[in-house]
């Protein structure tokens, strides 16, 4: 699929940094670095916080930012912030506006309890990032969608990216409510979409590819390409290269019938706009740049 940006990518060194929740995973309590992914050549990153311990999320961004020297395709950083601390956010967000890569932040919202994104204190943390230029990445489950359009209502001036298709029940192959919801949140112009995160929600047992074209395909349909972005949630729902690009064939399936600048928009243009990444150099910019 064209030049690609990969929208959503982790990397961990348990060894460098806690990550408490890796204690459940033992397949994944090990270091996953960046000359693992199984990126094709060329393939720009966008890193997003791994959820270590809050105390060390500054440590993360600056770690993240120590492996760039032999990682020249990370592009960008959404580190972690607690926006549901309100107002007081605004020195977290002033260290992390010191650090170039940081485009975004994030706080984990999938296990809150029901009101938490309408509290007015996380209503005011929102702001600030906005105010500051920020975008936020929304990870949620399937039954928070609704909660997260009322959310992104109130904060017009955020930019928001849902992350993983708001982890629909791609198992069960229950479409109908997860799409109705994803239709509400549709409306509100300041939220986009990452179509990511399938290979965790999915069966493993059975094949891939018929549980998450729909889900995709509905995603597109509800979005539009213009505010649909590719991510591959390495190494969380994908770790091997045959995996990976199972994953972009997948996407490219869904796509087929789209326009070339919608293909574009999904492999890298909505990232680069959303995430303000330098733009990809296609062809006719090289042209250009010989003249």
């Amino acid at each position: 699929m064209l030049q690609l940006v990969d929208s959503h990518v982790h990397v961990w060194d348990p060894a460098v940094l806690r990550y408490d929740w890796l204690n459940g995973v033992p397949g994944m309590n090990r270091p996953f670095l960046p000359h693992q992914l199984p990126h094709p050549p060329g393939t720009r990153s966008v890193f997003v916080q791994a959820d270590c311990r809050d105390d060390q999320a500054l440590g993360e961004v600056d770690w993240v930012a120590g492996l760039a020297a032999d990682w020249p395709e990370l592009a960008a950083v959404v580190a972690f912030a607690p926006i549901s601390r309100g107002d007081s956010v605004s020195h977290d967000l002033d260290e992390l506006r010191q650090r170039p890569l940081v485009r975004g932040v994030r706080e984990l919202f999938q296990d809150r309890e029901a009101g938490f994104m309408l509290a007015p204190e996380t209503i005011a943390g929102a702001r600030q990032a906005g105010k500051v230029g920020f975008t936020f990445d929304a990870c949620i489950r399937s039954s928070q969608l609704l909660e997260l359009a009322e959310f992104a209502a109130l904060v017009p001036e955020l930019d928001i990216v849902l992350d993983h298709m708001g982890k629909p029940p791609i198992a069960a192959g229950e479409l109908s409510d997860w799409s109705t919801a994803m239709r509400a949140l549709a409306r509100q112009p300041n939220v986009v979409v990452k179509i990511s995160g399938a290979g965790a929600e999915a069966d493993p047992t059975r094949p891939f590819a018929p549980q998450a074209l729909p889900f995709i395909r509905e995603t597109l349909n509800l979005f539009g390409a213009g505010r649909c972005m590719i991510g591959s949630d390495w190494p969380v729902s994908l770790t091997e290269p045959a995996g990976y690009q199972d994953w972009i064939t997948t996407v490219e399936q869904a796509m087929t019938g789209a326009s070339a600048s919608e293909r574009e928009s999904v492999a890298h243009g909505t990232a680069v706009r959303v995430y303000r990444l330098e733009a990809v150099r296609g062809p006719a910019n090289q042209e250009e740049e010989k003249d």
